[in-house]
């Protein structure tokens, strides 16, 4: 029977597991070389080895005598670049491929989006948190104790690389691939709120192959778990499998190529393409306040002053939606159209040139584009980010060093979207120089000048569709509720926002708990807690601060690991502890934020 090799940090549980093998298929779940119960040492994320190593297991996988010597891959989050990594490995055995919110390339999609080390979720949701899971002692027949030991001394937080290497140099040459070189059915499911869907988009524009993407209104996650509009992925993947390992076509009608959801509409749209037609380019120039057809007859400067805590009401891409942005609009610039007369469809990527007044390039350029319904709520639609002293592509070389009253003339692509308007709602462009606490606000706490006016170019452009409602006969499979796990409950600790009486100082508090049991039986309990704080015109305050602690095992034969991490303006410190099996082991880290 084929096998389905599924990528490590797998988040998922049994139940999901069961229903492959109840599908015929064998399952593989296999921790990466240096973690969970393999050899070796990890003391760092996407290595260039693992490529080799994901080609050595899918080869191996086709020979064991329970495998027909056709091989899938499939995995979510790092296990979805994992996946994507595989498709372009050449494994002779691999016949397709499915990643959940992955990528192909971990600087610009994952790490350091739009050119900035991320903060919230990339450092306090998860490199953090995977400093304890990569030193967790396990016990098992085939692995010698000594080999954790290596394991610690090899172990470094991961973040502290990416700090030092924020700019697209020689570190990260290597740790990414070329989705043009994806030659197997792959596909791929993301989230327009997922932080990583630019690289999905990017990635399945590329492939050469048989290929399929399913884009919702989601965070990062499974596509079962979502709030809004859940759809089984794990039925979707099954069919995806049997089509192309099986090559069983599908009794039902053909899922269509392109699968996207149309946020402000709440409905999906199939098609062969995205966007599903041409679009056409609908621009709107900046005036003062106003997003309208043509250039203000006066130039003018429109201030954005630094705001630190700004974003906040954005959302975290894995743990929180984004709410009403009448927050955060109130500390920005804004442009607002008219009333619309009818619906505006977004499809794609906005764009947006500015002339900027800048006294120097430690600067940040935060452009988000929302939804005004007649009660005056504001939905986020999407965001565009550029560091001007980090532009594209990310090598931290702009293209002119030289800053000037004439103006910084920039251009700006906002994440893609597939959004509607309806009549009787309005536009509206902000533009702020922060986007906490997805990134660290800049030190320098400045803010710019908007130049606007007909010699200027502060215009944005909307790739728009004609509306149609959708009557294709084709329906994604719900997701159904699945039985409870009987291993392992993931619960999200509230994400919470406190502030100040006026709104200066705000901290956003977050986590995880995990409670169950080990694949080998064993009680298992990991509580992960982060703490992100800032003050709007002292970006010097802003902290980061976050524990994991794991334990593993019954009493007097406990295996337990904490990990507390420490980021600031004054650099990062890190300790960890790790109890059981013989090791009784203390680390520490501290490393300066590079000059």
């Amino acid at each position: 029977m084929p096998t389905c090799y599924l990528c490590p940090f797998w988040q998922g549980g049994t139940p999901q597991l069961e229903r492959f093998t109840r599908a015929g298929y064998a399952v593989a779940v296999v921790d990466f070389r240096g973690t969970g119960a393999s050899e070796g040492v990890k003391s760092d994320a996407f290595e260039k080895v693992e490529q080799d190593d994901i080609y050595d297991i899918i080869e191996q996988l086709a020979d064991q005598q329970w495998c027909n010597g056709r091989v899938a891959v499939w995995g979510l989050s790092y296990g979805g670049i994992t996946a994507l990594r595989a498709a372009t490995s050449g494994a002779p055995s691999l016949r397709a491929v499915v990643a959940i919110e992955g990528s192909t390339d971990p600087y610009s999609d994952e790490v350091a989006r739009k050119g900035a080390v991320g903060l919230a979720m990339i450092i306090g949701e998860w490199s953090t948190m995977m400093l304890a899971l990569t030193a967790l002692p396990l016990t098992s027949p085939w692995l010698d104790p000594s080999a954790f030991s290596a394991r610690l001394q090899a172990a470094r937080p991961w973040h502290d690389a990416w700090t030092e290497h924020p700019h697209r140099d020689h570190y990260w040459q290597g740790r990414e691939v070329d989705p043009a070189t994806i030659d197997v059915p792959t596909l791929i499911f993301t989230g327009w709120r997922d932080t990583n869907v630019v690289g999905a988009w990017r990635d399945f524009a590329a492939i050469n192959a048989p290929r399929r993407i399913i884009c919702g209104p989601w965070l990062h996650g499974m596509p079962e778990g979502q709030e809004q509009a859940p759809v089984d992925s794990v039925a979707l993947t099954i069919d995806w499998f049997d089509e192309h390992l099986r090559k069983v076509q599908p009794e039902a009608t053909p899922a269509p190529i392109v699968s996207t959801y149309i946020m402000g509409a709440d409905q999906w749209e199939f098609a062969e393409h995205y966007p599903a037609v041409p679009p056409t380019d609908r621009t709107l120039y900046l005036s003062d306040g106003r997003l309208s057809t043509g250039p203000s007859a006066a130039p003018s400067r429109v201030p954005v002053a630094f705001d630190a805590t700004v974003g906040v009401a954005a959302g975290l891409g894995m743990a929180a939606a984004p709410r009403d942005q009448r927050r955060d609009v109130t500390r920005s610039a804004i442009f607002i159209s008219d009333v619309l007369d009818s619906t505006l469809d977004i499809a794609g990527a906005p764009r947006i040139s500015l002339s900027l007044v800048v006294a120097h390039l430690d600067v940040d350029v935060v452009a988000k584009l929302n939804d005004i319904a007649p009660n005056g709520h504001t939905t986020l639609i999407t965001r565009g980010f550029q560091r001007l002293s980090n532009p594209p592509p990310y090598t931290g070389v702009p293209e002119s060093r030289e800053v000037a009253d004439a103006g910084h003339q920039i251009e700006m692509d906002f994440d893609p979207t597939r959004y509607r308007l309806k009549a009787g709602h309005r536009l509206q462009l902000t533009l702020s120089a922060a986007d906490f606490p997805e990134y660290w606000p800049q030190l320098s706490a400045a803010g710019y000048e908007v130049l606007v006016g007909p010699q200027y170019s502060s215009i944005l452009h909307l790739p728009t569709v004609p509306t149609h409602d959708m009557t294709a006969p084709f329906e994604l499979p719900a997701a159904t509720r699945a039985r409870e796990n009987d291993r392992m409950v993931d619960q999200q600790v509230a994400v919470t926002l406190e502030e100040n009486a006026d709104g200066t100082e705000v901290v956003v508090r977050g986590g995880w708990l995990s409670k169950g049991r080990t694949v080998e039986g064993e009680p298992i309990e990991l509580l992960h807690t982060y703490e992100i704080s800032t003050h709007a015109h002292n970006p010097s305050a802003t902290q980061l601060n976050t524990q994991t602690d794991i334990i593993v095992g019954a009493t007097g034969e406990l295996r337990t690991v904490r990990a507390a991490c420490s980021l600031g303006p004054q650099g990062l410190s890190s300790t960890l502890r790790v109890i059981g099996n013989g090791i009784d082991e203390d680390r520490t880290w501290n490393t300066p934020w590079p000059a």
